[in-house]
């Protein structure tokens, strides 16, 4: 099966280039900033490369590569959970919505089912593999009350949307194929907040995927640290996802509000069992976002792959995003997957504007 592949180049105004020109289906042309215009895609098998031995993922370290996730001080943001209503530090109570949801899990507008996946050292994958032996692997019906954020999206698009410093509209034949590259949205900074962020008391694992669809990874919703205590980052992501939606399918203005779901998500194919997601979409996701928060060297697979253009004879389009890029499409809409993680661990921050 052919592929049509978008790889870094370092040369490139974009940062990106579609694979030689001149043997490339139709379609699926691509424009950057600047209405620059990459050249046509081109066939590519569905594999991508690690540059880093394997064997550097030390099995007691194995975020060593990525920050050092298991490494680092105490944070200094206060303890808190999402039980009982209580008051969260560093969000107002007009950013929340009174939700009743499962205290074992958090409501995701994922179409996604879990297969057996292994969580990943650190105190927050602890804690929730401690809840899972506490719930002995079944459903718990006692319901809680918990907060749920929501994103007024009248009031916060009433502000220009300025666009990002750098960027590449991967056009389709149909609106809702389009999807955007933006290269270099998180610095390091950003990578090593989300990373402290993910340490914090509040972030749970989440089972929330549908048993019809397969899958292997571990993910963590923590939307709610994210705004209280990194807000400055997710202001920027969350107007970067308005943005794209603005220049390219208008579909948040169709909604008073939004819910915001913050997942970090790992891949880990230490064990030799590769980590991976089948075809599919985000259900009620108006617009969602990925970013790569590891290093492609630390990983092999896990390129981000897309339905076709839409266009006669056109290929499924894969983007293998650098550390600190991200994609943005329509979720609800995009089918999208990712090839195997066959080595190493792979890490992404995933935001998906529910609609409901």
């Amino acid at each position: 099966q052919g592929f049509a592949m978008l790889q870094h180049h370092a040369h490139h105004p974009t940062g990106y280039r579609a694979l030689p020109p001149g043997t490339g289906a139709p379609g699926g042309m691509c424009v950057g900033q600047a209405n620059h215009t990459v050249d046509a895609w081109a066939p590519s098998p569905p594999v991508c490369s690690s540059g880093t031995p394997l064997a550097a993922l030390s099995p007691l370290n194995p975020f060593r590569l990525t920050g050092g996730l298991t490494q680092g001080h105490a944070p200094p943001w206060p303890d808190w959970r999402n039980i009982g209503l209580q008051p969260i530090p560093g969000i107002d109570e007009e950013s929340l919505s009174d939700d009743s949801s499962s205290s074992s899990s958090s409501g995701s507008s994922s179409s996604s089912s879990s297969s057996a996946a292994l969580p990943p050292g650190g105190p927050s994958a602890a804690a929730a593999a401690g809840a899972a032996g506490a719930r002995g692997g079944g459903r718990q019906t006692q319901r809680v009350k918990k907060w749920r954020l929501k994103w007024n999206v009248s009031e916060h698009l009433k502000v220009a949307l300025r666009p990002p410093f750098s960027h590449m509209v991967c056009k389709a034949l149909r609106r809702r194929r389009t999807f955007v590259v933006v290269p270099g949205l998180l610095s390091e900074a950003n990578i090593q907040e989300v990373h402290a962020l993910w340490r914090h008391p509040s972030v749970e694992e989440i089972r929330d995927r549908k048993s019809s669809l397969k899958y292997r990874h571990v993910a963590y919703r923590m939307e709610l640290p994210l705004r209280a205590h990194g807000r400055g980052l997710y202001e920027r992501l969350m107007v970067t996802v308005a943005w794209a939606d603005a220049a390219l399918w208008r579909k948040l203005p169709d909604s008073k509000v939004v819910y915001p779901e913050v997942e970090y998500i790992v891949y880990d194919a230490r064990t030799g069992s590769p980590g991976g997601i089948e075809p599919h979409v985000d259900n009620h996701s108006a617009v969602t976002m990925v970013a790569m928060l590891s290093d492609p060297r630390e990983f092999a697979g896990g390129v981000s792959c897309f339905e076709p253009s839409g266009e006669p004879n056109s290929l499924p389009r894969m983007v293998a995003l650098r550390r600190g890029d991200a994609v943005i499409f329509r979720g609800e809409k995009l089918l999208h997957w990712i090839t195997p993680v066959t080595g190493g661990i792979r890490a992404i921050l995933q935001i998906e504007l529910s609609r409901i």
